[in-house]
């Protein structure tokens, strides 16, 4: 599956899951939030990155093409986890392949 190469232009960490929630494109940024090199991000399922499984479950339940944004906790490769904002859409690859894009915004404690 071909990811759109304009996945870097995003100011966002970025990734594209297929509907089984493995990570088949991200961006830098998403590599370097969640601690992953480029080439060994892809493959890794979505939900290993998430800090509470229930969130990820309710996700999961809506219907690919819904959107949804939501405050959760996710962690990075290491176990440390943060608070982020997760916006969550469907959309196609290249090759009309259904697949989920995930845009996630680190939150800063005030």
């Amino acid at each position: 599956m071909t990811i759109n190469e304009n996945l870097n232009e995003v100011d966002d960490a970025l990734c594209v899951t297929n509907t089984a929630g493995r990570i088949v494109g991200a961006n830098k940024r998403f590599c370097k939030m969640f601690g992953f090199e480029l080439h060994e991000v892809i493959w890794h399922y979505l939900r290993d990155l998430y800090r509470h499984e229930d969130e990820l479950t309710r996700i999961l339940k809506k219907a690919p093409e819904h959107s949804d944004v939501l405050r959760t906790r996710m962690r990075n490769r290491s176990g440390r986890s943060f608070r982020c904002v997760l916006t969550r859409w469907g959309s196609k690859s290249q090759e009309g392949i259904p697949v989920m894009m995930h845009s996630i915004q680190r939150m800063h404690a005030a």
